[in-house]
Order: C-alpha cells, then sequence, then structure tokens
C-alpha cells in the first residue's frame, strides 16, 4: 500500500512540472494576483524554441482555469536588451537541409499554436516589449489587447532577408491594427516587405503597441498589476488592467517625431497595397521617382523604398503579398493555421524557395554579404504549391478550449490609438 502510494504521488512530476523543471529557458512565476512568464534564453535574444512553445502553452491553460489570477503578463530576463529576437529559425535551416523536417513542422506548429492561444485568451495578457521584438516576439505581442513599448523597442519583421516570409498571423493583425499610412493596410505591408526596425515611439503611434511606457516604470507597473483584484467579468478585468497601465503612460519625448514624414506615408499609401502584388508596389513606386507631380523628398523616399526591396528575395516578396490577400479576409485560426501550411511547405519545398540556404547564410555561416537570391519569381503553379495545403502532408494547430475563432480583435481597438478608418468613420458618421 505504500508503494502504491508514492507510485500515486510521483506520477504528478512527470507532467508539466518536469517540463518546466527541465527547461530554464522560460521561469514561471507569481505576483499577487498576476501569473509572470519571463523569457529566460538571454545568449540567443530569447529567440522561440519548440520547447519553450511546450511549456508556455500548457502553462498558460492553466492559468486560464484559474479564478485566483487575473492577468498574465510576459517579460524577458534580457531586458532591456530583447523581449524575443524571432523564431529560432537557426535551427530549422539546418535540420530542413539535412531533408529532416519533423523537427521543423513541430516548431511551427507549436509557435503559431501558442500565438492562436494568446489570441483568444480569456484573460488579459500585457507584453513589455522592453527591448528586440522581432519576428516570432511580434506573434508574441501582436495578438493580445496590451503591448508596451518603451524607449528601448526596436518591432521589426525582418523575415524576407532570410527568405521566408511574415508569418505569425502579423498579416492577419497589421490590417486590423495600424493606425497610419492608409486604410487598407499599407504600413503594414510596407513593414514587412522592407523590415524596417522602428521605435518604441513609432510603433505606439502606428498602433503596433497599445501603450507607451517608460522602461524605468515598468517594475513599479507589474508591481501595480499584481494588486488588481479578480473580476469574474473579462470587460471589468480589462477596463481595470488598462487604467492601471495608464498610470505609468507617459507623454512621448518633446523632440519626437513619427519615423515617416507626411510625405513618405503618402507614398507608402499609393503604392503598398497588397491587391496590386508585387508587381503593382514596384510599378507604383517607379511612377513616383519618374513623375514631375512629386516632391523630391516623395521621389527619394520611392528610390531608397525600391532599392531595399530589389535586396530582399523575390520569392518571399511573392509569397508575403498572398498572404497578406488570403489572411485579411480571414479569421484568425484560419489565419494561422494558412500561415503553418505556407512555413512548413517552404521547409520541403526547397526547390521553389530559398529559405533554408538564405538562412544558414546569414544565422549559421554569419555571412555579412547579401544571400545571392537565384530565384527571381514563382509561377501561378510554384506558388500555388506553396501556400496550399497538401495531401501528403497534412498539418494542423493544436487544438485547445480557448480558441473560438473570430476575424476582428474584440478588445485591441478600445485599449489603443484609432485606425485611420475609424477616424474616417467617425468623421463621415
Amino acid at each position: 500500500e505504500t508503494q502504491k502510494n508514492r507510485a500515486m504521488y510521483r506520477r504528478p512530476i512527470t507532467s508539466l512540472l518536469q517540463k518546466r523543471l527541465m527547461s530554464q529557458e522560460v521561469k514561471f512565476t507569481v505576483n499577487n494576483t498576476t501569473r509572470v512568464i519571463t523569457l529566460n534564453r538571454p545568449k540567443k535574444l530569447n529567440a522561440l524554441n519548440a520547447e519553450m512553445c511546450k511549456v508556455i502553452s500548457p502553462t498558460l491553460k492553466e492559468y486560464a482555469k484559474s479564478n485566483v489570477n487575473s492577468i498574465v503578463i510576459i517579460n524577458s530576463s534580457n531586458a532591456p536588451r530583447s523581449l524575443c529576437s524571432g523564431g529560432d529559425v537557426a535551427s530549422v535551416a539546418t535540420t530542413n537541409l539535412a531533408r529532416d523536417f519533423t523537427a521543423s513542422t513541430e516548431f511551427f506548429t507549436e509557435e503559431y499554436s501558442l500565438n492562436l492561444l494568446l489570441a483568444t485568451y480569456n484573460k488579459p495578457v500585457v507584453v513589455l516589449m522592453d527591448g528586440i521584438t522581432m519576428g516570432g516576439g511580434v506573434g508574441l505581442a501582436t495578438h493580445v489587447p496590451f503591448r508596451v513599448a518603451t524607449e528601448n523597442t526596436r518591432w521589426c519583421m525582418p523575415e524576407m532577408d532570410i527568405g521566408f516570409f511574415p508569418d505569425v498571423g502579423v498579416t492577419f493583425s497589421l490590417p486590423r491594427i495600424t493606425t497610419v499610412g492608409g486604410t487598407n493596410a499599407q504600413l503594414g505591408v510596407y513593414l514587412c516587405l522592407t523590415g524596417d526596425l522602428i521605435s518604441g515611439a513609432d510603433a505606439y503611434i502606428a498602433g503596433l503597441a497599445s501603450h507607451y511606457i517608460p522602461s524605468a516604470n515598468l517594475p513599479d507597473l507589474q508591481a501595480r498589476l499584481g494588486e488588481l483584484a479578480v473580476q469574474e467579468d473579462l470587460d471589468t478585468m480589462m477596463a481595470m488592467t488598462n487604467t492601471a497601465l495608464e498610470e505609468f503612460s507617459t507623454a512621448l519625448p518633446e523632440d519626437y517625431s513619427f519615423r515617416y514624414s507626411a510625405e513618405e506615408l503618402d507614398v507608402i499609401e499609393k503604392c503598398f497595397t497588397m491587391d496590386s502584388g508585387i508587381k503593382g508596389i514596384l510599378s507604383s513606386l517607379n511612377e513616383i521617382i519618374a513623375s514631375s507631380k512629386h516632391s523630391d523628398e516623395a521621389k527619394s523616399f520611392a528610390q531608397l523604398t525600391k532599392d531595399k526591396l530589389s535586396a530582399k528575395s523575390p520569392v518571399s516578396l511573392q509569397i508575403a503579398i498572398e498572404q497578406f490577400q488570403r489572411n485579411v479576409h480571414n479569421d484568425i485560426e484560419s489565419s494561422l493555421k494558412q500561415d503553418l501550411i505556407t512555413a512548413t511547405n517552404m521547409c520541403s519545398e526547397q526547390e521553389l524557395c530559398e529559405f533554408s540556404q538564405a538562412t544558414k547564410h546569414k544565422l549559421v555561416d554569419k555571412q555579412k554579404t547579401p544571400y545571392p537570391w537565384t530565384k527571381k519569381s514563382l509561377t501561378i503553379e510554384e506558388l500555388s504549391r506553396l501556400v496550399s495545403p497538401k495531401a501528403s502532408h497534412p498539418v494542423s494547430l493544436i487544438k485547445n478550449s480557448l480558441a473560438t475563432t473570430w476575424k476582428k480583435y474584440p478588445y485591441h481597438d478600445k485599449f489603443m490609438l484609432p485606425t485611420e478608418q475609424a477616424l474616417k468613420n467617425y468623421i463621415t458618421g
């Protein structure tokens, strides 16, 4: 009987707790009524791998069931250097080139399933973007209602440089949250295609962050969030969280000006419409460069933008536009499923794209020179092969009971600057 009891008490240790004990790359702590998830892989700037996602997702599900915690905070042990530098695609590329696609499929499945869980979560989630927030780090933040930028934030989607595409659901999120640069997601398309790095203040103005809070205020903010009483009503808990965040928000610096001038935003709005495709975008840029109707500033910016695009993977540019065109009309679950299909296809279809080779060149071999793209374009049939599901290699997101899908974020627009479309609707009635 004693042996049976011992065995019974040992069993739970082999599950989630054991996984947490084995992995020190993510830490979980309790701060009064908040639960804090701390990314702790500083040597890799907290680049996400499958193991990190595997411990975060089930822990979030545990927190979701609890009636004694109010808010989940995601932060970094490496702040203010980085929140998360992206997904660990260097490892993905290495296994792909060895023709072992199991690990790649597992990673993208775990990562995008975590993104879906965060997007559909039943409690307020606050992500502190105090430092580099790129790729997979954007995926952790973009789908939650409270995305805190600081003076240290460096926001970027750099996938074009490694022959990949803007994944983690941003082709769903950016058309819905960007505040300036047009009402048809033009700024979001521009940021994903060029990979421009923007500051925390810019991220706030552009809608990529919901709040701007100085880094020095974050410890007090986290303590304050831990003091909030648990509320059964989610709307009330969301409003209380927002009020606490506003207590620690400050005005932007007096000398601050948005990264893109009115003239440059005009160029972005005119050229980066997703419906025109990459050929249409380049054609529009050429028209501005050659036109006598546009200012020197507009022409210079158009030329600079064209030069940036010419250095990117032509295949990636095509795929990115296709993802935008599909996901702008999708619901959140379908969008992340579409990302999973495209990502896994790009791992296995190495004759159609150069994702694995370019990633090895840049991130494994640490080459300073740009990767010499050899694949200049995709036919319609080739593009379809990369973005369509395969019966021979079916993939699916990990199901969870929280994932009630929708086409519009239920809380984002309540706690951020208004979008151009919202302003237009208000002004025109």
